[in-house]
């Protein structure tokens, strides 16, 4: 039980208001009736006063959770952006090598096809990704898998 002087209602209100203590625990921490602090609560509607406090907390966080979920697809779109111009890049030389290396040959053609539906695959993925937590994580494990893929090629 805290002991002060004299009471100071500015702080009991002020831990009512931050929440997770009731006022009979109140009442009991700074050793006062219960009756007397539910008198002054409710003439100074401390649970008013609480309820809209913990309402704006709610606010912030439903804020701050959008915003950091417009950051996270703003990067998914940007990191898919970079992958496709990347894909892009590699279907380009990939034909080229296999246009000269192989310009009879069926593999060649074959491989070249593959690669494009690879990227067609990942363009498919990515417009379709369920959640903007997700992309990040996808869009790398597919960067890697073409990595391998066209690494052993």
């Amino acid at each position: 039980m805290v002991q002060i002087g004299k009471t100071d209602w500015n702080r009991i209100k002020g831990e009512y208001v931050a929440g997770g203590i009731s006022q009979r625990e109140l009442a009991r921490k700074y050793g006062l009736s219960w009756s007397t602090l539910q008198k002054r609560a409710a003439r100074e509607r401390w649970a008013d006063v609480r309820q809209r406090a913990s309402a704006k907390v709610v606010e912030k966080v439903v804020q701050e959770t959008a915003k950091k979920k417009a950051d996270n697809a703003t990067l998914a779109a940007d990191i898919k952006r970079k992958a496709l111009i990347i894909l892009d890049g590699l279907v380009d030389d990939f034909a080229q090598v296999r246009a000269t290396e192989h310009r009879e040959s069926r593999k060649g053609i074959t491989d070249i096809k593959r690669l494009r539906d690879l990227t067609q695959a990942f363009r498919d993925l990515t417009d379709d990704m369920p959640s903007a937590e997700n992309a990040n994580s996808e869009l790398l494990q597919s960067l890697m898998d073409l990595e391998r893929k066209t690494g052993n090629g």
